[in-house]
């Protein structure tokens, strides 16, 4: 590489990242929005037709040249769905990275890294790395936003019937050898704190493991003094997204009940999109429980309602949700899983608990004090504004892009 010259690199982003809907969308789209005006930045993305096609326009503000390859879903819960997953039982790689794998986005790939003169070849998420897999002579960097085995993990212990234990059994065996393989193979690999970074190193003797800082948009979540607060809980996620989908059946079947047996008033409200069969069917005649589905802007939610939970017991995720709250100055109950790796203090930016009785009656506390909701959530904005912000997310991923460039 030219020290006078921009780094010039290859992105791979299996998922097309707009709209940014997600906690790893968001993460990439921001990142690469700041990296673009520090390196030469190509991008390649599966593009399913019509769906996506009117974000196309907006590639232009995350690289210098977009890639698309063409990509079509296959529909959750159909016939056709339960065959693969069938026939992908039978693999030695894990159903989520053979779901993450095109040949037209593999043969992309190899054909650009053969016609372009690139320092660095990025590949974004776990389970797109088979579309690296014969990726040689160029530097190599994985962006991992989870420690995914930890995923596999926790899915096998919260399994309950046999069916689902042989194939969550099969699902961790599977992801911790190939987790491991990759972590070992790339040339460096980021991880998404320094938490998910001593696990690669641990779990899998990984080298050259680099941690960023969450980041969020500090400007675009600010607190919102016009939109009063409610007597309201609030959550925000993907919810057709196991471990978002766990948190809220658990919410809703152990804590909720509680909490109104106290204040029964109280209501929740559950933003994001392709909410499950389940949590429609456990929320169907409750007045005091709204699932919205996919929204535009998840903001008024956020600010009209007291409390923000995270319930999560599964793990795993970038928890972006997490972080945009608090940039809006929200108070906040979540269990240790659910902020599993952020540097958060109980007490001050946020309320960790990990008992039914223990979560509801620190929701209960926040619902009944305004003056403590209120300092908490201003000691939580000025903590993220300070450390948090995307640009300073970039300068860390820049640095680690420029020095494993180097290394080889």
């Amino acid at each position: 590489m030219n020290s006078n010259s921009k780094l010039k690199v290859l992105f791979l982003s299996q998922r097309f990242l707009f709209p940014m809907d997600t906690g790893g969308k968001i993460r990439t789209g921001k990142i690469l929005e700041q990296f673009k005006n520090m390196a030469s930045l190509t991008l390649i993305s599966n593009v399913e037709s019509p769906k996506d096609d009117p974000y196309l326009p907006e590639m232009e503000k995350l690289c210098d040249r977009f890639i698309p390859t063409p990509w079509k879903e296959t529909r959750r819960y159909t016939l056709k769905f339960w065959l693969k997953l069938l026939g992908q039982s039978f693999s030695r790689y894990p159903v989520s990275v053979l779901n993450d794998y095109s040949p037209d986005l593999e043969a992309a790939v190899y054909r650009e890294l053969s016609r372009g003169d690139y320092d660095l070849a990025i590949c974004d998420f776990l389970q797109s790395t088979l579309n690296f897999r014969r990726v040689k002579n160029i530097p190599t960097l994985l962006f991992q936003h989870n420690v995914e085995a930890t995923i596999t993990r926790r899915h096998l212990e919260k399994a309950k019937d046999p069916v689902s234990k042989i194939f969550w059994g099969l699902q961790h065996r599977r992801m911790l050898r190939h987790e491991g393989e990759m972590c070992r193979r790339f040339d460096g690999t980021i991880a998404v704190s320094e938490m998910d970074k001593e696990r690669m190193e641990t779990m899998y003797g990984a080298e050259h493991v680099y941690a960023i800082p969450t980041g969020v948009d500090t400007d675009f979540y600010q607190p919102r003094p016009d939109i009063a607060e409610k007597k309201q809980l609030v959550f925000t996620g993907s919810m057709d997204w196991l471990p978002n989908e766990d948190a809220m059946l658990y919410f809703i079947e152990q804590i909720f009940p509680q909490i109104l047996q106290e204040e029964p008033e109280t209501e929740l409200v559950i933003v994001g999109r392709r909410p499950t069969s389940a949590l429609q069917k456990i929320a169907e005649g409750k007045t005091n429980i709204t699932l919205t589905g996919w929204v535009e802007d998840t903001r008024p939610y956020i600010a009209g309602s007291a409390v923000f939970i995270v319930p999560i017991r599964i793990g795993g995720g970038t928890r972006m949700k997490i972080y945009e709250a608090l940039a809006m100055g929200k108070a906040m109950v979540s269990t240790s899983v659910g902020a599993e790796g952020l540097p958060l203090k109980h007490g001050e930016q946020i309320f960790f608990a990990d008992k039914e009785r223990e979560f509801a009656d620190y929701v209960l506390q926040l619902l009944r004090d305004e003056q403590l909701r209120k300092k908490m959530g201003a000691t939580a904005r000025r903590y993220v504004y300070e450390n948090f912000r995307w640009e300073r997310v970039a300068e860390v991923f820049t640095q680690i892009c420029t020095d494993v460039a180097n290394r080889k």
